[in-house]
Order: C-alpha cells, then structure tokens, then sequence
C-alpha cells in the first residue's frame, strides 16, 4: 500500500509541476500575474497524495497578512498552502535544487540566506512588496524546526518589513498568528511521543523523512488562525515578535487543553461524585496546564 501511494504521489505531482511550471512561464511573458488558485491546488494535490487531512480553525483577518508560525516539518508549507493563496519565506538552501527551486516560485517565495545579516534589509523590502501586492506572507518566526513539541524564540529581524509596508503607504499593516499541530496518525492521537514522526529536524533527509510519512500516515493536522496583532509606525519589531510568540504559545496551550478534555469526556460526565475522578483529575490538568503557558 504505502509503495502504491507513493506511485500515486509521484503521478499526480508531474501534472501539477507541468501546470504549474505553464502558468509561470506564461506569467513571464504576459508580465499577467499567475492565478492564485493554481498554486492551491497544487498544494491540495500534494497533502491528499501523502495522506495529510487538514482541518482549520479561525480565518486570516486580511489577504495582505504577516503570518507568523510555528514551524515543524517541510509539510506546514504545502498544509498551508492548501488553504489559501499564500507567500513564503524560505532559506536559500531550498533553491539550489532546480526541482525544489521550480515548486516553490509557484509560491512567489522570497528566498533568504541566514547567515548573511546584510541581506535581511533587501529581504524586508521584498517581504513589503509582497504584502503591498495584497498577497499574505508565511513567516516561520523560530527561523528553524523542531520537534513538534517546543516552540522556540521568534526571531524579529524581518518583522520590520511591516514599518516599510507602511511607510510605502499601505492603510495598514498586521500580524497573523498561526498554530500548526499535527494531531494524529491514522486516527490515533500522536501525543508527544509521536510529534518526531512528523517533525522534520536535525539532520533528517528529505528522502528519508518523505518515505516515513509515507510509511506511517495518514495523518491529521488542525490550522489555528489567532486574533491579529495591528503594527503600528511607532511599534518595535522585537515587542510585536514577542506578542506573536505568546499568542502561538496561547493556541498551543489552548489545543492540548482541548485535546485533553476530548480524551476524558466520558470521565468528566461522571466527576460529579464527591471523590476525585478520573475526570476531575483531567480537569485539574487541564488548568494546570494552562496556567504554566501563561
């Protein structure tokens, strides 16, 4: 099965490459801007191909959005970009591959090399124009990957493409925090145990780590848009980072909470009884858990 699955994959990718790579080329010579749809569908193409379900909460509060997320596997671009018409930040390491190169302008990315600071003013105006073309922009604020279970230091520096956005005249400019979680495998729920199946870190390979989705799916994932964050001419780029962070924080918490109270339901209609039940005991996890993401 999981080898009749990837034949699937690859068949049902070279169309979508081949239709993909069409419009760009007619974008180029027609300086007409490639439909937005194209790119959604391809996304949506790949995530059933691999087995990914994705379910969403909330909605982007404007098309010309900062979304600042968590970031855990090479698949929160193509779960992402399922969803919606969307930009992406990437590392410039994804486009020295032709193959890798040719899949992500069907984004519009904006390449960056990290470990040139220099190079972060020209990628902030760049991040501008996109936003000032009213197309919303994936940033991936650790900067990295991880295990799927931490939420690491949102990194500020291109946070500042907002002051520019403004600065160029837009009526406004705001930050979108989004949670991605991968919640189960083949219905059963992943848990912290199981987040590094999906997880793409350390020194994983691509090939390795597209064969053990492959291998282990299907799997589900829930998208949570949180509240909007305005960005202000006189607002900090370190303070909105670190307001973003929090939020994405907050929805995490939030959804194991949830997670949580679904598997002690049926404790919970019984916890009613003077003694502690197992439902009760749930709930005080619950709280307690919500009280150190605070």
């Amino acid at each position: 099965m999981n080898r009749l699955r990837f034949a699937l994959l690859m068949m049902s990718l070279a169309p979508a490459l081949l239709i993909g790579a069409g419009l760009r080329v007619l974008a180029r010579w027609t300086r007409w801007r490639c439909d937005a749809g194209a790119s959604v569908l391809f996304h949506k193409i790949l995530c059933a191909a691999l087995g990914v379900r994705v379910a969403v909460r909330g909605r982007l509060a404007g098309p010309a959005a900062l979304i600042a997320a968590n970031h855990v596997s090479w698949l929160d671009i193509p779960v992402l970009g399922s969803l919606l018409p969307l930009a992406f930040l990437a590392k410039s390491e994804v486009g020295q591959a032709r193959l890798t190169r040719g899949i992500a302008e069907l984004q519009g990315v904006v390449f960056v090399d990290r470990r040139q600071r220099r190079c972060i003013p020209e990628v902030n105006r760049q991040i501008a124009r996109t936003l000032r073309d009213g197309v919303a922009l994936v940033l991936f604020a650790e900067a990295t990957t991880g295990d799927g279970n931490r939420l690491l230091r949102f990194r500020s520096s291109h946070f500042e493409a907002l002051r520019e956005t403004l600065d160029a005249g837009a009526s406004r400019a705001l930050v979108q925090p989004v949670h991605i979680a991968y919640l189960r495998r083949a219905g059963v729920p992943l848990g912290r145990v199981g987040q590094p199946l999906v997880a793409w870190y350390g020194d994983m390979t691509f090939a390795d780590h597209l064969w053990r989705l492959l291998r282990d799916g299907p799997f589900d994932c829930e998208i949570t848009f949180g509240e909007p964050i305005l960005f202000f001419r006189m607002s900090g780029r370190k303070e909105i980072a670190s307001q973003a962070h929090a939020s994405v924080r907050q929805l995490a918490a939030d959804r194991r909470s949830a997670k949580l109270l679904e598997e002690c339901g049926p404790a919970l209609a019984v916890s009613g009884q003077t003694h502690h039940s197992p439902g009760e005991n749930c709930l005080i996890d619950v709280k307690s858990r919500r009280t150190s993401a605070q």
